[in-house]
């Protein structure tokens, strides 16, 4: 259920490009897997797996440009080397969590999402919001 949590590094902090990219292969190999269930075709059975790896890697690279572009990730200083070195900052994705957001942005992103879990958090975050939609509304 939390497995999120294993995709923290040693300061806490949360990698969303490696948790993203690492979901994306475990369904890409759960793919794989059942295509060993559809042909005994060695010939179709490769080209079954090459063709799917292509997709899930081409769908990785459109997510993270996507999260690029809006500063959410960045490219890992490993990004230009060979795609076959392992790196371990971020652990094969090519990208890391953008500079621009701070560990304490995706705690605050982690508080609202579980505020439903936490009826205290859920009745503070409801009064800023009406707080500042007051505000705005004397504007």
């Amino acid at each position: 259920m939390n497995e999120w949590k294993k995709f923290t590094d040693v300061n806490g902090d949360f990698q969303l490009a490696n948790y993203i990219y690492k979901n994306l292969n475990d369904l890409m190999k759960h793919a794989l897997d059942m295509g060993t269930l559809l042909s005994n075709d060695p010939q179709k059975l490769r080209a079954y797996k090459e063709q799917t790896k292509k997709l899930f890697k081409s769908r990785w690279h459109e997510i993270a440009q996507c999260l690029e572009t809006f500063d959410i990730i960045e490219k890992c200083m490993c990004y230009s080397l060979e795609k076959e070195v392992y790196c371990d900052i971020c652990k094969g994705s090519r990208y890391k969590l953008s500079s621009y957001i701070t560990p304490s942005d995706v705690r605050e992103v982690g508080i609202f999402v579980n505020a439903s879990e936490n009826s205290e958090i859920a009745e503070k975050l409801q009064k800023g919001l009406m707080k500042v939609i007051h505000e705005m509304s004397e504007v």
